[in-house]
């Protein structure tokens, strides 16, 4: 792709040679050599300093400041410059494209209603009464059980397992070994006997919703485990029964929500970290990695520990605890003096 036309296609400026043919994309942060015909993304002064390649690269992604550090730049506004990068990605993205049509291998019910240009690979379980939207595509080995609903633009990776009665909105892109809809830790024990409890709810998720590999989202006991819109999760990821997560969430890798537990909009969850049963995440609050919530969090609050705490409370119960042992120390001369 030539110069003057990725900066026509993002509509920005340009700088340099139009005519310079662009390979690709590449990332400053790699210990390799620039490669003079790949685009690097450089959009503050302070990445600028901390990268000394960045003076070797010939063709920039850039902001209007930092334009001439570059024999070639395509200039984009401060203000949003990360979506333009993004648009550079997807421009030069590679991805198989799959050819839309229902293999002869999959095992379609005939009760399953499909929508326009589904794609249905090889290998894949579609059982009774299952409603696929237009244009989704559901890769080899997935199982669709009973009266799910997969909605239009929805791509399921391979291995998913997606549980009955469980819904999927628009744009959904589910990756490979995610089960959505398994029964919920429910037991009870009496009299020596462990009685399992009927987990009869479902799962509900909304639009433009990322689950990563090897996630778990859990059915309700009674009504619906519900995931909203633009919520996005990292890898392994799990989601107890009967929990309500909120719209423009991001959970990170391998972080655990027992039963029953509200996270509201645009908070965010950083990897291994925990919240217990019945609990709530106010809104736009924050839990840092390796932290376990056990109470409820205020709105727009950074908490991080075992049991965590708001960060500024944490941070000064730590700056502290070196100086334990010698206040220790002293609280017990002081008892031995006095006895």
């Amino acid at each position: 792709m030539k110069l003057k036309d990725l900066a026509e296609r993002l509509g920005a400026s340009f700088t340099g040679s139009g005519d310079l043919e662009i390979s690709g994309i590449k990332d400053l942060e790699h210990h390799t050599p620039v490669d003079p015909s790949s685009i690097y993304y450089v959009a503050s002064k302070k990445y600028l300093a901390k990268h000394k390649k960045s003076a070797d690269v010939k063709i920039a992604l850039t902001i209007d400041s930092l334009a001439s550090s570059f024999p070639n730049a395509i200039i984009v506004p401060e203000e949003g410059s990360k979506v333009k990068f993004i648009q550079v990605i997807s421009l030069f993205e590679k991805k198989p494209k799959s050819e839309v049509s229902i293999s002869t291998k999959a095992s379609v019910h005939p009760t399953a209603k499909l929508g326009k240009d589904v794609t249905i690979m090889d290998f894949v379980v579609i059982q009774e009464n299952v409603v696929i939207g237009d244009r989704a595509v559901i890769h080899p080995n997935v199982v669709l059980e009973p009266n799910v609903e997969v909605g239009e633009e929805t791509v399921i990776k391979s291995g998913v397992v997606v549980y009955y009665n469980c819904k999927l909105g628009k744009r959904n892109l589910i990756h490979s070994n995610t089960v959505i809809g398994a029964d919920g830790f429910g037991f009870y024990d009496y009299a020596g006997v462990r009685y399992k409890v009927p987990q009869i709810g479902n799962v509900i998720i909304g639009d433009d919703v990322e689950m990563g590999a090897h996630c778990t989202v859990d059915r309700a006991a009674l009504e619906s485990t519900t995931i909203g819109n633009f919520t996005k999760f990292d890898d392994h990821v799990h989601v107890g029964h009967n929990c309500r997560v909120g719209n423009y969430v991001y959970i990170a890798g391998a972080t655990v929500l027992a039963g029953s537990v509200t996270i509201e909009d645009g908070c965010f969850l950083a990897g291994q970290s925990a919240v217990a049963e019945h609990l709530t995440m106010k809104k736009g609050s924050i839990l840092l990695g390796l932290s376990g919530l056990a109470e409820d969090s205020k709105e727009k609050t950074v908490y991080f520990g075992i049991p965590a705490r708001p960060a500024l409370e944490m941070h000064r119960i730590n700056s502290s605890l070196p100086f334990l042992p010698d206040v220790v120390k002293g609280f017990s001369k002081q008892k031995k003096e006095g006895s």
